[in-house]
C-alpha cells in the first residue's frame, strides 16, 4: 500500500533534516520514509517552494511547443536538467525523460489518447 504524506508532514521532515547532522539515508530510515521520496521532496521544495510540495489535484498539461523546446534544450545540452525543469516549470525529471524518449523514437511528445473500451454485449 502506498503511503501519502501531507504537505505539513513533508515540510516538518524537511525542516528537521535541515537541522540535523545525519545523512539522508539514515534520517529517512529513522523516520520510516523512503530516501528517494525525501530526496524528491527536497528537490521539489528547492525548485518551487511550498506550493510544489502539495499533491496536485489534477495532472498538469503542457503545450506541445513547451515540450519540444524543453527536449531541444535537453538534447543540445544548453542547460542542465535542473535548470530546464525550472525554466519550463516542469514538475519532475521523469516527465522530461519521457518526452525525450518519445522524441528520439521519432514521435512527437504529445499526450496519449486512451480509447474507452465499450462493454461487450451478446444478443
Amino acid at each position: 500500500m502506498k503511503i501519502t504524506y501531507s504537505t505539513t508532514t513533508k515540510l516538518r521532515l524537511l525542516s528537521q533534516f535541515q537541522n540535523v547532522n545525519e545523512s539522508l539515508k539514515v534520517f529517512a530510515d529513522y523516520h520510516n520514509v523512503g530516501a528517494g521520496s525525501l530526496k524528491r521532496w527536497i528537490q521539489q521544495y528547492l525548485t518551487g517552494g511550498l506550493a510544489n510540495l502539495e499533491r496536485p489535484v489534477h495532472n498538469r498539461r503542457y503545450p506541445k511547443k513547451l515540450k519540444l523546446r524543453a527536449v531541444h534544450d535537453y538534447r543540445n545540452h544548453r542547460l542542465p536538467t535542473k535548470e530546464i525543469l525550472l525554466k519550463y516549470d516542469i514538475r519532475g525529471l521523469s516527465q522530461l525523460r519521457n518526452w525525450v524518449i518519445l522524441y528520439n523514437n521519432g514521435k512527437e511528445p504529445v499526450r496519449k489518447r486512451v480509447r474507452k473500451m465499450g462493454r461487450k454485449v451478446s444478443y
